[in-house]
């Protein structure tokens, strides 16, 4: 509006323009399965019982909602797969102990609850006994994930883990938990991009295809930040 009224509707034309071609390639399913799935190909998921047994199983948060009004309990998101993961890999016996990995960002979800304490309280749910846990309550990103939980994995002597998190997020964790000094064994879940037959549709704009590449670049800006901060 400014520009129109300066007489300069050229320049913001062009800049409506390209955000326009910009959402549309985004929004293409082929182009956010591109993204993403270039991400995800690093690490191949495996049968629980193929994994070896190790010290502990490491699942990072980043999945759940507190019980806040009109909630009535803990809700998850599409990252719960890492939880279900972690119980599948805890009852297949590849470890004796689950850590649960997260803490609390206030001003985001409104809640004192940590991440880690949201995580349990499902688990129970699913029958996991306490004494199987070991809560990382303190972290707010991924690199306080590997900095905290390798804190307490060493106080008990403890070095090779199972790391559970999102496949397109695994490149980014294993490189943070590696740096903290761990054996890391990458257990990827929550796997996006899927093969499937080609159909005229998926050359379509859509939601989905905008939300995967969103989560791409967010990734691959993180794994650039975190290698210039030396936290990989």
């Amino acid at each position: 509006v400014v520009l129109h009224a300066r007489g300069r509707t050229r320049p913001g034309q062009s800049c409506v323009l390209a955000g326009i071609v910009v959402a549309m390639l985004f929004s293409n399913p082929l182009v956010g399965e591109a993204l993403l799935g270039s991400l995800e190909d690093d690490f191949s998921p495996a049968p629980v019982d193929s994994y070896p047994v190790v010290d502990a199983i490491v699942v990072l948060g980043g999945m759940t909602a507190p019980p806040l009004p009109p909630r009535l309990q803990v809700e998850v998101g599409d990252a719960f797969d890492r939880l279900l993961h972690g119980m599948r890999l805890l009852r297949a016996g590849r470890a004796s102990t689950l850590v649960l990995c997260g803490g609390v960002i206030s001003y985001l979800v409104g809640s004192e609850l940590s991440e880690a304490e949201r995580l349990a309280r499902l688990t129970l749910e699913y029958g996991i006994a306490p004494g199987r846990l070991l809560l990382e309550d303190k972290s707010r990103n991924t690199y306080e994930n590997g900095l905290f939980t390798a804190r307490r994995l060493r106080e008990r002597g403890w070095q090779r883990i199972l790391l559970v998190t999102s496949a397109s997020h695994m490149r980014r964790g294993v490189g943070v938990f590696e740096r903290q000094g761990l054996d890391v064994i990458a257990a990827p879940t929550d796997f996006v991009v899927v093969d499937k037959p080609f159909s005229p549709m998926r050359l379509m704009p859509d939601v989905e295809a905008l939300r995967a590449s969103s989560r791409a670049v967010k990734e691959y800006v993180g794994i650039l930040v975190y290698w210039l901060r030396g936290y990989l």
